[in-house]
């Protein structure tokens, strides 16, 4: 996931600066350091990336297939989501 790779940096060093002037122990900042750059980074892949044609573009993710009869696609299915509907 090229996209969740590219935003995790800038999103580990943005919280790391804020994390890193805490008094306390490193035993507390470093998980609070993975938990909120791993949840930021899931959000806004999600919310701002996967949802809209020009991001995944700029990202360089194909843009979502439509099926064949012109349904739209159905949640989840914008990714590569390999399980089967039922008909």
């Amino acid at each position: 996931m090229l996209p969740f790779y590219l935003l995790h940096e800038p999103v580990i060093v943005a919280f790391a600066w804020i994390i890193v002037r805490w008094h306390t122990p490193i035993v507390v900042k470093y998980p609070a350091l993975v938990a909120a750059s791993f949840t930021a980074t899931l959000v806004i892949y999600e919310l701002a990336v996967r949802r809209y044609r020009i991001t995944r573009l700029l990202f360089g993710m194909k843009p979502p297939q439509r099926p064949a009869d012109g349904r739209p696609l159905p949640a989840g299915a914008a990714d590569g989501d390999v399980r089967r509907l039922p008909a």
